[in-house]
């Protein structure tokens, strides 16, 4: 509980707050008729005028001040009405101070670009609770500022560099940082953390925003371009997995479940092209399964071709790497020959992948495969769907458990 200052008090802080962020009353004058009167343009001078008059009139002896004159000084002073009438005794949180909650909460391009062409750069900067408006964006499902931001290359989640593929795929911003500070965390932040590229896809598919998918790299994670023919470790998966984003994959159309389901091509940091598959699809038709889907045989059908394929290349690159040992074939035994093929098959259980390459002796016919190869867990009781998913785990397992020749 607080009571009302004298008008002269209130007069006096008004004036304070007016000179501090407006300087001039004339200034402040313009301001206070384009939000009062919803105008962008400059007003007409009498009328400046005569507001300015008036401001006068309140900042000496707080004459003129009138209930409905409260909410739009609240506003362009960026105090509460509380404080106002308390002459700044009371000093609670103005509801219209722009911040980076008001601004990703908000819906109009008009706040959006002002707050984008601050000189202060308050957008790419975090509040006291460690967020910045696209972390609030998300969080309010404000997909329209996220996408404004995007259209407008304000920010962008790939970068042309593939070779920035390492941990995120270099998303960023391109709004200036503020001279000659280099502590924005906007950034950082896009640069250090996948999880904010997914929260993005899985916003702009609860928007049935399906154009996004390839731009945005969807089916993949940066990871996989750290992949090599020759890797003997297995490569981070699960650090990129986000239940967010599987969930709006799993409740899209069948056009986008048919779309996540299918094979991809790349080339990666280590120069090895590799044909894959979504890494959690195996997950995805689980999901599928589970909420029976009409998307579930055809995610299951590419999943085995994709299986399938691995294996014949797997035995391609077999027979290459036992031409390569032709010229001391003669003083090997068969068991030795197939340890000198499969020493470079690596299967990696742990998240599903697997490489194989045909040796260094093969330098004129040599190939190579990285690979995700996709099982599923769930069951089905529909006889059609069953026969698919005991096709596609049998067809996981000869890869898991792949020899060129027995011996």
């Amino acid at each position: 509980m607080y009571r009302t200052e004298e008008s002269s008090k209130i007069g006096e802080y008004i004036g304070k707050l007016i000179a501090r962020k407006y300087g001039a009353d004339r200034q402040f004058a313009i301001e206070y008729i384009k939000l009062r009167d919803g105008i962008d343009e400059e007003p007409a001078s009498d009328e400046i005028q005569r507001v300015a008059n008036k401001i006068c009139q309140m900042k000496k002896i707080g004459k003129g001040i009138q209930i409905n004159d409260l909410p739009i000084l609240s506003e362009l002073l960026e105090v509460s009405v509380d404080s106002i009438l308390s002459a700044g005794k009371v000093a609670k949180p103005a509801p219209t101070r722009t911040t980076n909650y008001s601004v990703a909460f908000s819906k109009d391009k008009k706040v959006w670009q002002e707050y984008i062409d601050r000189p202060d750069r308050l957008i790419l900067n975090e509040d006291e609770y460690g967020k910045n408006v696209i972390d609030y964006a998300i969080g309010f499902g404000n997909y329209g500022l996220i996408k404004y931001l995007i259209d407008n290359d304000y920010i962008y989640l790939i970068d042309e560099d593939q070779q920035k593929y390492w941990g995120t795929f270099g998303s960023g911003t391109t709004i200036e940082r503020r001279p000659p500070f280099e502590y924005d965390l906007l950034e950082y932040k896009m640069k250090q953390n996948d999880s904010l590229r997914t929260s993005i896809i899985a916003l702009a598919l609860e928007n049935k925003d399906y154009e996004i998918l390839d731009e945005a790299k969807a089916r993949e994670i940066p990871s996989l371009y750290e992949a090599s023919y020759f890797y003997g470790t297995a490569l981070d998966v699960k650090k990129y997995y986000n239940q967010q984003f599987m969930d709006q994959v799993a409740r899209a159309s069948d056009e986008v479940l048919v779309y996540f389901s299918s094979e991809f091509e790349i080339e990666t940091n280590r120069k090895a092209l590799c044909r894959l598959t979504f890494p959690y699809l195996g997950k995805l038709i689980d999901m599928a399964i589970k909420a029976d889907r009409k998307a579930t045989a055809t995610m299951l059908k590419n999943a085995l071709k994709h299986n399938q394929d691995v294996l014949k290349e797997l035995k391609k690159i077999g027979k290459a790497a036992e031409d390569s040992f032709s010229s001391i074939r003669q003083y090997m035994d068969e068991k030795s020959l197939m340890e000198g093929i499969m020493q470079d098959y690596h299967f990696y259980e742990e998240n599903d992948t697997v490489c194989f390459h045909s040796g260094i002796n093969s330098a004129g016919n040599f190939q190579g495969l990285f690979s995700t190869v996709v099982r599923v867990s769930a069951s089905s009781k529909d006889e059609y769907i069953k026969s698919l998913l005991d096709d596609v785990n049998r067809s996981y397992n000869q890869v898991k458990n792949f020899v060129y020749k027995e011996v």
